[in-house]
């Protein structure tokens, strides 16, 4: 039996550090976007008609998809009278553009009915729908109404009169994958069985080649009059390596053949998740064996430090085996906001199908590092990219809002929702898999699960349950001994202690900083500063060294004194020595080997808390190592 997620109603986040960010996405981040929605006319474009004087994106509809569903878990928590009247704003918008026979999508609307479902490759109409399905889950789990459950499963009873194996319909399959999380879990929530059928289908067509080795992309070219070597009038899609580059959308082969992670790396996470929904629901064996596959490949030779993942810019994905550049000025450094964040849900069900602390090690990973510094403190500045080095004179500064606006709403969603990522349950047994202040009501019984701890900065936690459990406890890979004031059995990274009456158990992990160096196939001959789960870097506005060519010695790390950055208190830096690069050549090359200054202090900071106080603009996570 698969552990449950938990509803985001039964985890109250106590923790000094995560409740402040919480509650800035809520007062900031949400009303930012919707601010930057409406004053851009993106949020109204569900009310055009056809031939309306703009005509929207192709994914405008999914940005006011995702604003509805991060801002229904907030709403779980935290009564707001006026963010309530704007998700039902946009509940009317949606019910008012449903066409008679349920399709939902502004672009064609505008653009024209007749065109509809003719590019999926290229178009966002399953995508869009899948963001809109999540948001019914969200909404209808916050109000049980039925107000958007009615028009989404008509629209996606739709769907499924165009779309399957059977005669007379398409077989084809989004170019975005999306709409295979939402029917999954909106199937969760309702047990309608053609959400099952229609997410099988989605996941195991996708990939598949007929006689003369061609996809459904190949015969859709033809079929609106062009080449599937082409795109739009003969122009290939910059993004694509090479024509009919399928491996982009994951969509050159059936998933159970696949062996190595490729292609757009958010579609390829929002691929995975819904796959490993599926075989939770339905056991499918070799689906499992193919993401187990797919992990490995992931985790041990394309995942950043930071749990970033994507590193060429061109399309926005996985290069090759150790292709892990730090810059975006080399193009191989991405690191896609959304893509951090879709690792973490992907974590979060891969741990359902097993407590493994791999899965929760990446997860917790990519949270605090990839994903979190992505907003800035002020709640409604944004990264969507997020490189590993930075320049002085060239600083990276958070944006206002993008074009493509897919990240804000997804830093929304998560930090709205993480309680559902610190727990995990079945029968009388709960995982913990983040060491985060909280409290957790296990649904339908009067069990309580609360810890106290200061962690990311503390290694001591506090755990206490009231009621009859038994306890799984993740012994982070990062720390360095650990103690337990109860015994049990460790199994694949996670402490097992028996079921027993109100339990309470106190947790100590050493939490040292530490160096962490690349294997040599990255050709990075650099060390990086971990401490606990966190990711440090060195900035310019810390230190008087030249960022840009400062190297480490390979000496011990140790703790600075806490200080308090921007509205996070209590921040924890680490102290190393390094030299500073005499830059005294001018020319491209010369005779002269480099030199390096006497040895400095420096001062490392999280990663996460980067570009939020000024500076020249320098920063890096990997310096060059340097013997002492």
């Amino acid at each position: 039996m698969a552990f449950e997620q938990v509803p985001v109603r039964n985890v109250e986040i106590t923790s000094a550090f995560w409740s402040q960010m919480q509650r800035c996405s809520k007062e900031k981040t949400i009303p930012a976007i919707i601010k930057a929605q409406k004053s851009l006319q993106h949020w109204y474009c569900l009310t055009w008609k056809e031939g309306h004087e703009i005509q929207p994106h192709p994914f405008w509809d999914s940005d006011v998809y995702k604003i509805v569903e991060a801002a229904c878990y907030f709403l779980m928590k935290n009564e707001d009278d006026e963010l309530m009247a704007t998700v039902e704003e946009a509940v009317d918008m949606i019910r008012g553009a449903q066409h008679p026979d349920g399709y939902i999508n502004s672009y064609y609307t505008v653009l024209g009915i007749e065109k509809r479902w003719t590019n999926l490759r290229d178009m966002h109409e399953l995508y869009c729908l899948g963001h809109l399905t999540e948001a019914c889950v969200a909404y209808e789990t916050l109000t049980n109404s039925r107000r958007l459950l009615e028009p989404v499963l008509k629209a996606l009873r739709h769907v499924d009169s165009m779309f399957g194996s059977e005669q007379g319909k398409k077989r084809g399959y989004p170019g975005h994958q999306e709409i295979e999380i939402g029917l999954l879990r909106l199937y969760e929530l309702c047990e309608e069985p053609v959400l099952l059928k229609l997410a099988t289908y989605f996941v195991s067509e996708r990939g598949r080649r007929d006689g003369n080795g061609e996809t459904y992309f190949d015969h859709e070219a033809r079929a609106r009059g062009g080449d599937p070597y082409d795109h739009f009038g003969g122009e290939m899609k910059a993004w694509f390596e090479f024509p009919r580059d399928y491996s982009y959308n994951q969509s050159d082969r059936p998933l159970v053949e696949t062996t190595e992670v490729k292609g757009h790396a958010v579609r390829a996470m929002y691929y995975y998740i819904a796959a490993t929904d599926l075989v939770r629901l339905t056991g499918d064996k070799d689906v499992k064996k193919a993401l187990d596959r797919l992990w490995t490949d992931l985790t041990e030779s394309k995942l950043y430090v930071t749990g970033g993942i994507g590193a060429m810019r061109q399309w926005e994905g996985f290069g090759g085996r150790y292709v892990l550049g730090d810059t975006e000025e080399s193009g191989i450094c991405y690191a896609e906001t959304c893509a951090s964040f879709a690792l973490i849900l992907w974590c979060q069900r891969m741990l359902q199908l097993e407590l493994n602390v791999q899965y929760a090690d990446v997860m917790e990973i990519a949270l605090y590092n990839g994903f979190l510094g992505a907003v800035g403190l002020d709640g409604g500045s944004f990264y969507y990219q997020n490189p590993l080095r930075t320049y002085n004179g060239h600083p990276k500064g958070r944006s206002q809002w993008f074009e493509v606006a897919c990240c804000p709403p997804n830093v929304a969603k998560l930090l709205a929702s993480m309680g559902s990522l610190i727990y995990s349950f079945k029968d009388d047994l709960v995982a913990v898999h983040l060491y985060i202040e909280s409290e957790f009501t296990v649904p339908g019984t009067d069990i309580v699960v609360s810890q106290r701890t200061n962690m990311p900065w503390s290694g001591d936690v506090h755990i206490t349950v009231k009621g009859s459990a038994a306890l799984a406890l993740r012994i982070p890979t990062w720390a360095d001994g650990y103690t337990s004031s109860v015994g049990g059995d460790v199994k694949d990274g996670y402490l097992h202690i028996r079921q027993s009456q109100d339990l309470d158990v106190k947790l100590s992990f050493t939490l040292n900083p530490r160096k962490i160096y690349p294997n040599p196939a990255t050709e990075k001959d650099q060390i990086c500063i971990m401490r606990g789960p966190l990711v440090y870097c060195v900035e310019d506005v810390d230190n008087d060294v030249d960022v840009d060519s400062v190297g480490l010695l390979d000496e011990s790390v140790t703790d600075g004194e806490p200080i308090n950055i921007a509205a996070v208190n209590g921040v924890i830096p680490v102290k190393a020595r390094g030299k500073d690069l005499v830059r005294g050549q001018n020319q491209l090359y010369s005779a002269q080997p480099w030199k390096y200054s006497d040895k400095k202090d420096l001062l490392f900071v999280p990663y996460f808390l980067r570009a939020n106080r000024g500076g020249k603009g320098g920063m890096t996570v990997w310096a060059k190592r340097l013997e002492a």
